[in-house]
């Protein structure tokens, strides 16, 4: 089993609730193997099985509990992974060869 771990933060934490209602469906969830709300933070953290469950799929979860996960940037650490990525596979940019 793979696990996957997904780190999104979320709007609509307003209570010390919250955190628990959120971990609480998740962890109910098919393919969901641990959940964590960093409360001040607004910064959820899942780790799950892929082969069960997508990351689009937690996403939609997440709205319908209407804690709406915030789209974010690449990060400068994550834009360079993904550049030295393709160096290391003889790609260009746009993915040839």
């Amino acid at each position: 089993m793979e696990e996957v771990t997904l780190k999104t933060y979320v709007k609509g934490i307003y209570c010390i609730q919250c955190p628990e209602i959120i971990i609480s469906g998740l962890l109910q969830t098919r393919g969901v193997i641990d959940a964590d709300v960093a409360y001040f933070q607004s910064l959820v953290t899942v780790t799950y099985d892929p082969e069960i469950i997508t990351e689009e799929k937690i996403f939609r979860l997440l709205d319908e509990m209407e804690y709406t996960p915030i789209p974010r940037r690449p990060t400068i650490s994550e834009q360079l992974a993904y550049r030295i990525g393709y160096l290391f596979r003889g790609k260009d940019r746009t993915g040839e060869e």
